[in-house]
């Protein structure tokens, strides 16, 4: 994406078009390896830590990025959530895999009825282990 598509794309979500926010963005729409914040600033040296945790929260508020919270490394990884999917963790090497491999339109119609509530997204973690290490 271009810095032009990733300044209309903060504007639209209500923030300012900073430098940092547009390094951060692009930084995870490139990179699929849903790093944490110091994974980031290890690459980003210019952007200070702090500022990285603050233009994540941001981004996370706005729902642009969402927070994976990981049971092996208690870190907080952010992932781009351009497009809808959910992720699967591999409890023993913390691998984070993305996968969009099945039709959410009825989990959302079941909340729906459930609660009441237009649902507007959704985040799904879930775990698992080699098959040859569960033996």
């Amino acid at each position: 994406m271009t810095n032009p598509d990733l300044r209309d794309m903060l504007q639209t979500h209500g923030l300012k078009a900073t430098f940092q926010r547009i390094t951060i963005l692009d930084y995870l729409m490139t990179h699929e390896t849903h790093p944490t914040a110091d994974m980031i600033h290890m690459d980003l040296k210019e952007i200070s830590l702090a500022t990285i945790y603050n233009t994540l929260e941001k981004l996370v508020d706005v729902g642009l990025v969402i927070v994976i919270d990981t049971q092996k490394d208690d870190k907080r990884h952010y992932d781009y959530y351009g497009e809808p999917h959910y992720h699967i963790i591999n409890n023993h090497t913390n691998e984070i895999i993305d996968a969009d491999n099945f039709d959410v339109a009825p989990l959302f119609e079941a909340a729906r009825q459930a609660s009441g509530l237009n649902i507007t997204g959704f985040h799904i973690e879930i775990y698992g282990v080699d098959p040859d290490e569960a033996k």
